[in-house]
């Protein structure tokens, strides 16, 4: 037996303020064990103000990418899924928690605080919303308002969180006909769960979308026109607080060959890119809202030198992340096509690149979606 003895140190008081700004800036698994403490503490770390507060303080942690992989023709739904996270690439299982048959899909609305919303459909019956949480496994159904409107040329969604909330809605607008200037939407909430408003909107564009950025509380989609809707004119947003619609035209010194719309800087960045000749040159302009509804347009990145592919591409902090489809086979009748899909980052401010995940498909398949997801304690 030791000689030695053990010392008593009486640790000090913490007050309980001092514990809940700790807890807040835990990483969302440590922060959703703590809830078991007591039912204090469950009560403490399940406010809008904690689940605000530590998703502010996480949000740019563990944030991963999930790419959407399907069949032509269809642009969004898919029938597998791939997630990594963006510092080391490592992959995930994400594996949604509702089977599909053979002829169903998956097509992947949005994510936002933790929470991601699909639409699933089991080869055109009892198709529905899927709201759920991957961390907590918490997960909520809704009504598929677009399957009353399946031969629409236009039928979308969005989902997000109204500003500073619990509380999260998705809208759904559609049109019959591209040539028709009044949209028609309705909306989703959480609260009141069901579709309990709707209305109208005139717009001069034929087409919105179908990607789509949430910032505060407010879509933003690109409206499309032209012969072939393919001429970026203007920006169409939705505030979800207020239930409204706006328009704002695109200025004409902004538009270029490619057009998006990106998270760029805790805001909504437009990516603009020339290939001209030898010439390639990739612009983000920063979207800020005035009190008119309008948008002020300013130079926010500029970077010439390399180009980027018209598959989904995402801006995240100083980085650019990109997914990549080549073709392989011998071009023989019995030859299968492989599809090789390559997750990259491009990190433009150095000219450097790094392949984050390389999988291949012996099939022929697309990318469908590239989706940002960053994970939070928000219940559905």
């Amino acid at each position: 037996m030791s000689d030695s003895s053990l010392m008593c140190i009486k640790l000090p008081h913490l007050a309980d303020e001092l514990i809940w700004r700790i807890i807040a800036k835990t990483d969302p698994k440590t922060a959703g064990r703590c809830r078991s403490l007591s039912r204090g503490w469950n009560f403490k770390l399940c406010t809008p103000l904690f689940l605000n507060e530590h998703f502010r303080e996480n949000k740019d942690c563990n944030r991963s990418v999930i790419t959407g992989i399907g069949y032509p023709p269809n642009d969004e739904n898919s029938i597998w899924f791939v997630r990594a996270f963006l510092d080391s690439g490592h992959q995930v299982q994400f594996d949604v928690p509702v089977d599909i048959n053979q002829y169903g899909f998956y097509a992947l609305i949005g994510s936002d605080y933790g929470n991601v919303c699909l639409r699933i459909s089991m080869g055109g019956l009892n198709s529905h919303l899927l709201i759920w949480n991957p961390l907590t496994r918490k997960r909520r159904y809704a009504r598929d308002e677009a399957s009353t409107h399946a031969g629409h040329a236009l039928s979308l969604y969005a989902f997000g969180f109204l500003h500073d909330t619990v509380e999260y809605r998705i809208i759904h607008a559609y049109k019959k006909f591209y040539s028709q200037t009044t949209l028609s939407w309705s909306l989703y909430t959480s609260f009141e769960r069901d579709w309990t408003h709707s209305g109208t909107f005139e717009t001069s564009v034929q087409k919105i979308g179908p990607k789509y950025v949430i910032n505060e509380g407010v879509f933003y989609w690109i409206g499309w026109a032209g012969p072939n809707l393919a001429d970026a004119d203007s920006i169409v947003t939705f505030n979800l607080l207020q239930r409204m619609f706006h328009e704002a035209v695109i200025p004409v010194q902004v538009k270029s060959d490619y057009h998006a719309l990106t998270n760029f800087n805790d805001g909504v960045g437009f990516v603009t890119y020339h290939n001209i000749g030898f010439t390639r040159q990739v612009m983000v302009w920063q979207l800020k809202s005035d009190w008119d509804s309008n948008l002020n347009w300013e130079k926010m990145s500029r970077v010439s030198g390399f180009g980027i592919p018209y598959t989904p591409s995402l801006f995240v902090g100083k980085d650019i992340i990109l997914v990549l489809e080549a073709r392989s086979g011998h071009g023989c009748s019995n030859d299968s096509e492989a599809i090789d899909v390559i997750l990259s980052r491009l990190r433009y401010m150095e000219g450097r690149r790094e392949n984050l995940v390389y999988r291949t498909w012996h099939d022929h398949v697309n990318v469908k979606t590239i989706t940002l997801h960053s994970e939070g304690l928000f219940m559905v």
